[in-house]
């Protein structure tokens, strides 16, 4: 009698083991097809309605991987119920000025033409060491460099530099450089991408008599190639050997 209880056990593993791989691919499945429908979005886009509610899919979701087969219904329809959360409230704050600022709130004034509305810090849930070290990962250093620093609704910051500090462009200095223009994929790994060469205005005629410019003569060699409309080409062959040398080891 033991040893048919011990044979049981045995046989009930692997069906657990089963039970949690289906359940956890289901639960994969779900999450992927919720989130296209969603939408793409990075975190840094999202508001805090959109990062709770992530968060709380992902939750459910894996409570749904270690659930039985009985029970995945009801994680099922709460994972549905929070993506379409999610969706109504993106199209309403799509058509609702009053309804998005109350969603994902107001960019606040954090420094104006060298004042520091302290204030304006509470409100933001930041104090000025952060602020300080936001605006160095920016490339500021001294404030006496910023005219204008807001904290956007996703809690990043932006900063309009003092005209002193600013960039120079090109029309600064009254120059009227060309227009770049895209680069487009036309070789990828070995394969001609004949819809992106069309796209760029050329045909396969052209790409083989560049090719030929190069002294490139199988195409399975290469592994990328690259052109402009401005007629720019470029060739990134396959190498056979490993570059094990850390240019940036210390």
């Amino acid at each position: 009698m033991v040893k048919l209880i011990k044979n049981n056990e045995k046989e009930m593993i692997p069906v657990e083991i089963l039970s949690v791989t289906l359940t956890a691919l289901l639960s994969v499945a779900v999450m992927f097809i919720l989130a296209k429908l969603i939408g793409n979005r990075a975190i840094s886009q999202m508001n805090l309605f959109d990062y709770v509610n992530s968060i709380t899919i992902g939750s459910i979701a894996a409570e749904l991987a270690t659930s039985d087969v009985e029970n995945m219904l009801d994680p099922l329809v709460a994972m549905v119920i929070y993506a379409i959360a999610v969706i109504v409230f993106a199209q309403i704050s799509c058509k609702s000025l009053g309804f998005r600022r109350f969603v994902e709130g107001r960019t606040i004034i954090l420094m104006k033409n060298g004042k520091i509305y302290n204030k304006n810090f509470d409100k933001a849930k930041i104090d000025i060491n952060e602020f300080l070290m936001q605006c160095r990962l920016l490339g500021y250093f001294n404030l006496n460099d910023i005219k204008t620093a807001v904290q956007e609704s996703n809690g990043k910051i932006s900063i309009l530099p003092t005209t002193a500090a600013r960039p120079v462009k090109t029309q600064d200095l009254k120059l009227t450089p060309a227009e770049d223009t895209l680069y487009t994929n036309v070789i990828l790994d070995g394969k001609v991408l004949s819809g992106n060469l069309q796209n760029a205005g050329y045909n396969e005629d052209w790409l083989n008599k560049e090719l030929k410019k190069q002294n490139i003569s199988h195409i399975k060699d290469i592994y990328l190639a690259v052109c402009s409309k401005n007629g720019d080409f470029y060739v990134y062959e396959k190498q056979d050997r490993k570059d094990k040398k850390d240019m940036f080891d210390l």
